[in-house]
């Protein structure tokens, strides 16, 4: 009995921290995250986002529905301006928004980088830098990341 009211309670707190970070309950946030501007994320419904993941939100963030998020996943929509930093010392930001298609699976230890958007049911392995774009139903990884496989998915 009491491990079925502990699995309620860890149940009940991963939607918690869903609202806490994403303002909605829809999503799941299995363990400490870092969220950097929380007004350019947006994380659609039943999202699956485990522990030790960041997101950054300089520039804007976007997470569609079901998409999942494995451990200490980065997506960093900001840099700094090399150039600016060179020629002046000054840490200037620059970056590009992130947009993650419905139905994406985002590797453990995968990290994103600005301007790219994946399409839908994208499946990017374990541990990959994803640099570029990349449509529906691909299936990437490397660093930098690369198609592996492309084409419509048998449901």
């Amino acid at each position: 009995m009491l491990k079925v009211i502990l699995g309620y309670f860890r149940h009940i707190l991963k939607r918690l921290r869903s609202f806490y970070h994403f303002g909605h309950f829809d999503s799941f946030v299995h363990g400490p995250i870092q969220v950097g501007h929380k007004n350019n994320i947006r994380v659609g419904v039943n999202c699956s986002i485990n522990r030790g993941v960041i997101l950054q939100g300089h520039s804007g963030i976007d997470v569609g529905n079901n998409v999942v998020l494995s451990p200490n996943v980065m997506l960093l929509d900001a840099g700094l301006d090399f150039d600016v930093l060179r020629s002046t010392g000054q840490r200037l930001h620059v970056g590009k928004p992130i947009a993650l298609g419905d139905g994406c699976w985002i590797g453990a230890a995968a990290i994103i980088l600005p301007g790219v958007t994946l399409g839908r049911n994208v499946l990017v392995g374990a541990g990959s830098i994803v640099t570029r774009s990349f449509p529906d139903d691909s299936v990437i990884a490397g660093n930098p990341a690369r198609a592996l496989e492309r084409g419509s998915r048998d449901d």
